[in-house]
């Protein structure tokens, strides 16, 4: 004998389950903006002394010539741009950002970048975002899951 399945509540169901994860997903990009918009953030608040106005002067120069837009720019290529040694430019980062290396210091700075477009530019595609951060969407979408655990898609929708 077949037993029959009620539908409706299967629907109800999954409707519940919605509400419930849009609503953890709004409570996680409120979290997000916090931690974005705290003083605590070692990307902007250098900690230590002796570099700290070489590390603004990286910061400055990665803001203003929008260097994070530049695919290509790795170690070597931000290093011999800002005349500084691999190892001075590794130090000099690590040290003002609780050890972050370079590749994560440039991914963070890109995230943030890309968390402002998202919020700020309703009517540009992630596409358009990610490359104007120097990504493509696919490490975008990477990255955002790693940092957030949501896509670029979850935090512009909430």
């Amino acid at each position: 004998m077949q037993k029959i399945v009620d539908i409706s509540l299967y629907k109800r169901i999954f409707i519940v389950m919605r509400q419930v994860i849009k609503k953890n997903l709004e409570v996680l990009v409120e979290m997000i903006d916090k931690m974005r918009s705290s003083n605590v953030d070692p990307l902007l608040k250098p900690q230590d002394e002796d570099t700290k106005n070489e590390y603004l002067r990286l910061m400055t120069a990665v803001f203003e010539e929008k260097l994070y837009a530049d695919v290509q720019m790795d170690r070597e290529t931000f290093a011999s741009r800002m005349k500084l040694s691999r190892h001075s430019l590794n130090k000099i980062i690590s040290s003002n950002t609780n050890g972050l290396s370079f590749p994560q210091w440039l991914n963070r700075i890109r995230i943030d970048i890309a968390c402002d477009l998202l919020k700020n530019s309703p009517n540009k595609s992630i596409v358009k975002i990610a490359g104007e951060v120097g990504l493509t969407p696919d490490n975008l979408r990477r990255l955002f899951r790693q940092y957030f655990g949501i896509t670029p898609s979850e935090y512009r929708n909430i």
